[in-house]
């Protein structure tokens, strides 16, 4: 498929390369310890060969599935499962996500995708941080991960 943004794709994690961790129906637990769902693949920019986003599926009822921003999750000690620093109730602010329609969003919409899910990652408090501060790769992706 031709993408407006050919560096940005989405990439399956059953796909990934096999010489680290599998994270493939990965759980993915909230801060508070409940489940957010499992992993199901990434949104990569292949340009700079790093994961954007995680992407999840939820099987819960307010959507199917949902991006979380890499910046946002941690390893667990034990390695089985990520840990993201929010609650499930924060992530219901969260927009849904579907493949098919992320293959077609230009540069000002996924812009607007990335400020969206960046506004509701951010604490009530608020904060100085910006947008690509919820972007930053964690350690866990590049050890576990052998990338």
């Amino acid at each position: 498929m031709d993408h407006p943004l050919p560096g940005l794709k989405y990439v399956d994690a059953n796909d990934l390369d096999d010489s680290g961790m599998k994270f493939a129906g990965i759980e993915v637990d909230g801060v508070d310890g409940e489940k957010l769902g499992e992993v199901e693949g990434f949104v990569m920019d292949v340009v700079e060969g790093r994961p954007r986003h995680i992407a999840v599926g939820a099987g819960w009822f307010m959507h199917k599935h949902f991006l979380l921003p890499i910046g946002h999750a941690t390893l667990d000690a034990g390695g089985t499962k990520l840990v993201a620093d929010l609650t499930k109730e924060r992530v219901k602010r969260f927009p849904g996500f579907d493949k098919s329609e992320f293959e077609r969003l230009d540069a000002g919409q996924l812009a607007q995708l990335d400020a969206t899910l960046a506004a509701a990652c951010a604490t009530d408090t608020g904060g100085g941080s910006s947008v690509d501060d919820h972007y930053q790769v964690p350690g866990w992706w590049k050890t576990s991960s052998g990338r």
